[in-house]
C-alpha cells in the first residue's frame, strides 16, 4: 500500500492514495468539522502580512500576560484569590489571554518556518479548540464591558493604581483587544463553532450555584435564584443573548473577508500564506470528493461481502459434516475390532 507521508506546509488534511484504507474519522471529528477548516486562517490576514500580525499579537499578548499576572498579585494580596477562577470577568479574561499567546506560537511558528506544521504536527482536536476558544472570546468581550459598565460599575468603589489598571483591563482595554483580531485575522466561525460560548456559559451557571453551595453568597446578583421569574429570565435572557452574538459574530466575520477579497489576494501574494491557502483548500475538495467515491465503493462491495460471508459459512458447514462422518467411521472400525476380538 502506497500513502503520502505527512507534509507540515498542507492544510487540516491529508488523503491518501487509496482512499478505501484511509483511517476513520471519529464522531466528534465530523461533527467540529476539522477536515473543512482552513487553518491557514489562523496565521495571515486579509489586510497586513503575517510578519506584522505577528508582531500585534505579540505586543497585545505581553499586555494580557501582565494583567494576568497583577491579578494573581492584586487577589492574593487582598484575600480575594478565591475570585480568580470563579469570577466569569477572570476567566474570560483567562481565555483571551490563552487564546492570544496560542495565535501568536503559530504565527511565529509560520514565519519562521513558512508552513503550518504548528497546527498539522499537533492533535486534530487542539486546533478545533482553538477555533471554540475564539468563538467563545470574541463573544464574551462584547458582553463583559457592556454588563459591567452598565450594570455592575460603582463610582464610589475606591482602588489603588493597580486595582485601577486590572480593573479597566477586565473591563475596558478587554474589547479593544478582540476588536484587533477581529479586524487584522481571518478566522472564521462555522455553525457548529457555537457551542463555544454556549457551552462556556452553561458550564458557567453550574460553577455559580457550586459557589453559592459553598460560600452562601452569588457571585452576581442577577444569577440569584431567590428571584424567581427574573432570575429565569436571566438565564434564559443570556443564553439567548450569546447565541445572537455568535450569529452576528459570524456575519460579521463573512463580511470582512468578502469586502477585503481584493486586498487579501494581494497579502496573499506578498507573505507566502496564498500557496498554503491554495493547498488547504485543495485537500478540503479532495477530502469531500473522496467521501461520495469510498461510500460508493462501501455498497458495490456489500453483495460480495454478503457471499464471501455465505461461502465461508457453507466451508465451515462442510468441514463439520467431514469431522463428524470421519469421527463416526473410527468408532465403527474400533467396533468391529472389538467384535473380532
Amino acid at each position: 500500500m502506497e500513502s503520502t507521508s505527512p507534509d507540515p506546509s498542507a492544510g487540516a488534511t491529508l488523503p491518501t492514495s487509496n482512499p478505501t484504507m484511509t483511517a476513520p474519522v471519529s464522531g466528534l471529528r465530523k461533527f467540529l468539522r476539522y477536515d473543512s477548516l482552513d487553518l491557514s486562517r489562523v496565521i495571515s490576514s486579509n489586510i497586513i502580512g503575517a510578519n506584522i500580525l505577528l508582531y500585534i499579537r505579540f505586543l497585545v499578548s505581553l499586555h494580557l500576560s501582565a494583567v494576568f499576572i497583577a491579578t494573581l498579585y492584586v487577589s492574593a494580596r487582598d484575600d480575594v484569590f478565591y475570585m480568580v477562577p470563579t469570577t466569569f470577568t477572570n476567566l474570560s479574561n483567562m481565555g483571551l489571554t490563552a487564546y492570544y499567546l496560542t495565535v501568536t506560537y503559530h504565527s511565529h511558528s509560520f514565519v519562521r518556518h513558512k508552513d503550518l506544521r504548528s497546527l498539522t504536527s499537533q492533535h486534530w482536536f487542539l486546533s478545533s479548540a482553538l477555533v471554540l476558544l475564539y468563538a467563545s472570546v470574541v463573544v464574551f468581550h462584547i458582553v463583559v464591558p457592556t454588563i459591567y459598565w452598565s450594570m455592575l460599575y460603582d463610582p464610589n468603589n475606591t482602588m489603588d493604581t493597580l486595582n485601577k489598571y486590572v480593573d479597566f483591563s477586565h473591563h475596558g482595554a478587554d474589547m479593544p483587544c478582540i476588536l484587533l483580531e477581529m479586524i487584522f485575522n481571518r478566522m472564521e466561525l462555522p455553525w457548529v463553532y457555537i457551542l463555544g460560548p454556549i457551552s462556556m456559559i452553561i458550564l458557567y451557571m453550574f460553577l455559580a450555584w457550586v459557589y453559592f453551595a459553598a460560600r452562601g453568597e452569588w457571585l452576581y446578583s442577577f444569577l440569584d435564584w431567590s428571584k424567581g421569574p427574573v432570575a429565569a429570565g436571566w438565564y434564559i435572557g443570556l443564553l439567548c443573548i450569546f447565541s445572537l452574538l455568535f450569529v452576528l459574530q459570524r456575519y460579521i466575520h463573512l463580511g470582512r473577508d468578502a469586502a477585503l477579497k481584493r486586498r487579501r489576494a494581494v497579502v496573499a501574494a506578498q507573505d507566502g500564506t496564498g500557496a498554503l491557502e491554495s493547498k488547504q483548500c485543495k485537500n478540503i475538495d479532495e477530502e469531500r470528493q473522496s467521501k461520495p467515491f469510498e461510500q460508493e465503493q462501501g455498497r458495490v462491495a456489500a453483495p460480495f461481502n454478503d457471499q464471501k460471508e455465505e461461502v465461508f459459512e457453507s466451508i465451515d458447514m462442510t468441514t463439520a459434516t467431514e469431522v463428524v462422518a470421519q469421527e463416526a467411521g473410527e468408532k465403527t472400525e474400533i467396533a468391529d475390532d472389538a467384535n473380532a476380538v
